[in-house]
């Protein structure tokens, strides 16, 4: 039976509910719109009543240290267009992709014609730092953390950026031993700042006194030493040129490179720790590097899978990695090569061959797979020479000269490595292995529609015969195009 008393005491019941949840949640709002200088939290409501209606006008309002061009830059909405919300929606995220608004606001009306409609975008900007400082910072200058931040006066003040920026400059510290260092925003986060403040307890610098290695039989302490980066340092005093800083994150990169390096030897379930130790008063440490070298795996069998121009007998002749040898990851580089070589000598230049060393469950055995997609035979179509520079006055006759490879020719990799030795050995070109600088031969597949005019190189460009109808027995023979720099 429906009561009257019943149902108001129910409904009374749920306002309380409600006001209890509102009254729970305001200190939250509260909170995000202090932390994060958020005015006016809520989203923006595309209209759909003017969807398909032509714009007459895009307009941008609120803006005052930003230019109306930028902002423009990030809409795709545009007069003329038919009204779409989807696009005005994506508008609205771009813009606050830039980091220079936390919010903006779409409204619309109706144009001045017919079926026309107005767009307006209403941008609220984050404030702007007026002072940027740093507190307590003994030891490393101030020029030298604005560096790392890249944050300066002017700049919005999101509090993300500052965040980012107080990471920036833990980071920074720690690669330099100071890994006891404490960073406090002390301004920057709240609606109320008007710039940003980082107040900086640096700690003591570590160093490295020395470097140990325990548990490792098969390679020597010195091998090991080469190849980790964490080193000792090289003056026994508190002075910048000691280094060999405590860098808790290039340590545990160096216990990965331990690790992988046990395992190209062929020790798959190798384990590598790691062990400090601080004088008493925290600044010199000794790094130990504690090794579980575990079994040496050996080589089960070694299988080909995608080879159909060479059969497996033929492949297996050019390994130096056999079965029942210990894996070595060194000769499986190798053996990759080599078997590249093997398809590249023959006009299969985009050969790939991917090992897969797969282990055993139970036994210390490794049984090696090469995964080989041959793709097809190549021919040379047509040679490109580009000879850049301050007024290159050299022929392009003489570097035709010392390539060996011509048109017509069935593409060979190792002609191409030995053209380009021959061109770097020259002395004629510039070579410079530090900047990546030096003579080298690119190819790629010659697109059909493409012709001479495409490279403006017709009178440095020596062709032989058609690419379409290359020389050659073999059914998937295709012309390949060079080009040398």
């Amino acid at each position: 039976m429906f009561s009257v008393k019943a149902f108001l005491g129910r409904a009374l019941h749920s306002f309380r509910c409600i006001a209890v949840v509102a009254l729970w949640l305001s200190p939250l709002v509260s909170f995000a719109q202090d932390r994060y200088g958020l005015s006016s939290p809520s989203p923006s409501r595309v209209s759909t009543s003017f969807i398909g209606q032509t714009i007459a006008e895009v307009q941008i309002v609120g803006y005052r240290s930003i230019s109306e061009h930028e902002i423009r830059a990030e809409l795709d909405t545009r007069e003329g267009q038919a009204f779409d919300p989807m696009t005005v929606t994506r508008d609205v995220k771009n813009l606050t992709k830039t980091r220079k608004f936390f919010d903006v606001k779409v409204k619309t009306r109706p144009g001045p014609q017919p079926q026309t409609v107005v767009v307006v975008y209403e941008v609220f900007e984050f404030p702007r730092l007026e002072y940027v400082h740093f507190i307590g910072n003994a030891q490393i200058t101030s020029k030298a953390l604005r560096k790392q931040i890249e944050l300066k006066e002017g700049d919005a003040r999101d509090t993300s950026t500052i965040e980012t920026a107080q990471r920036k400059i833990k980071d920074f510290y720690q690669e330099r031993g100071y890994n006891k260092i404490q960073i406090e925003v002390a301004e920057g986060l709240k609606q109320s700042d008007r710039g940003a403040v980082f107040r900086i307890h640096e700690g003591p610098q570590q160093r490295i006194w020395t470097v140990k290695f325990v548990g490792n039989t098969i390679v020597s302490g010195g091998r090991l030493k080469t190849q980790i980066q964490s080193k000792p340092s090289k003056v026994k005093l508190v002075t910048p040129l000691a280094k060999g800083y405590v860098d808790r994150r290039s340590i545990d990169e160096d216990v990965d490179r331990l690790t992988s390096y046990y395992r190209s030897l062929g020790y798959m379930v190798a384990r590598v720790g790691r062990l400090l130790k601080f004088d008493d008063d925290g600044r010199w440490a000794e790094l130990t590097f504690v090794i579980d070298e575990g079994p040496r795996f050996v080589v089960r069998s070694v299988t080909f899978n995608g080879n159909e121009i060479y059969d497996d007998a033929q492949l297996q002749a050019l390994l130096s990695l056999k079965s029942g040898e210990y894996f070595d990851q060194a000769k499986m580089t190798r053996d990759v090569r080599e078997l590249t070589d093997a398809y590249g000598s023959v006009g299969f230049i985009m050969a790939n061959v991917k090992p897969e060393p797969r282990t055993l469950e139970r036994d210390p055995e490794v049984d090696l797979v090469f995964d080989i997609a041959e793709g097809d035979r190549y021919r040379v179509g047509e040679i490109h020479v580009t000879i850049t520079g301050d007024s290159p006055h050299t022929q392009r006759s003489v570097a035709l000269d010392r390539i060996s490879i011509r048109p017509g020719d069935i593409a060979d990799i190792r002609e191409i490595r030995d053209s380009e030795r021959r061109l770097r050995s020259s002395g004629l070109f510039l070579s410079d292995q530090v900047r990546g600088i030096q003579p080298k031969i690119v190819f790629r597949q010659r697109d059909e529609n493409e012709s001479m005019a495409d490279h403006g190189q017709s009178s440095s460009t020596i062709r032989g015969q058609s690419p379409e109808r290359p020389r050659g027995d073999h059914p998937r023979a295709r012309p390949a195009q060079g080009v040398y720099r």
